[in-house]
């Protein structure tokens, strides 16, 4: 019983923590193209760059095609970048750090 308010205790702080992500749908990304490195690749790289805080990942069991990272800072989501495995693509939306994300999937040309 200890564990599952400790986890549900987790859960609401991260949800929290993270800030509505539906705003980002309210205005227009960054930049928004595909890219020929793998959605895994690009994940794994976004996480591993050294930003002053690291993503939040949002990823569904029922979706693994799908993966959302935001970046927070003072409680509230600041950056948001959706990517999508399209067949031997992936295909990206930013909302911010651009140049991060171009850095770990260059544009498809």
């Amino acid at each position: 019983m200890i564990r599952l308010l400790i986890m549900l205790g987790a859960i609401a702080a991260t949800s929290a923590i993270a800030g509505p992500l539906s705003k980002f749908d309210k205005k227009p990304p960054v930049a928004s193209y595909s890219s020929r490195a793998d959605l895994y690749d690009i994940e794994r790289c976004l996480i591993d760059m050294d930003m002053q805080t690291p993503p939040f990942v949002y990823a569904q069991p029922d979706r693994p095609d799908q993966v959302t990272l935001v970046w927070e800072s003072a409680a509230s989501a600041v950056g948001r970048t959706d990517l999508k495995r399209e067949d031997k693509a992936t295909h990206i939306t930013t909302w911010s750090h651009a140049a991060q994300v171009q850095a770990c999937a260059p544009p498809r040309g």
